[in-house]
């Protein structure tokens, strides 16, 4: 089974790496940016994000998953 990712965990991965809120886009989207990339973030309650979108959102962010995986051994 791959990575799986609570949605406050990847908040908390964006906020340091200089990534803020700017809006909400409905009521489940959160758009985060960093004055240069902006990426929204999907949170439905409760569930987790599976590898394929943690990858989506790495890609659109330009950060990597080595930088994610040493965020979460914290």
């Amino acid at each position: 089974m791959g990575l799986v990712l609570k949605p406050q965990k990847m908040i908390d991965f964006l906020e340091e790496n200089d990534y803020r809120f700017v809006r909400n886009k409905g009521s489940s989207h959160k758009i985060y940016s960093n004055g240069v990339h902006s990426v929204p973030i999907a949170v439905h309650g409760s569930k987790d994000f599976g590898e394929t979108y943690i990858r989506l959102v790495l890609k659109e962010t330009g950060l990597t998953k080595s930088a994610l995986l040493k965020f979460l051994k914290r």
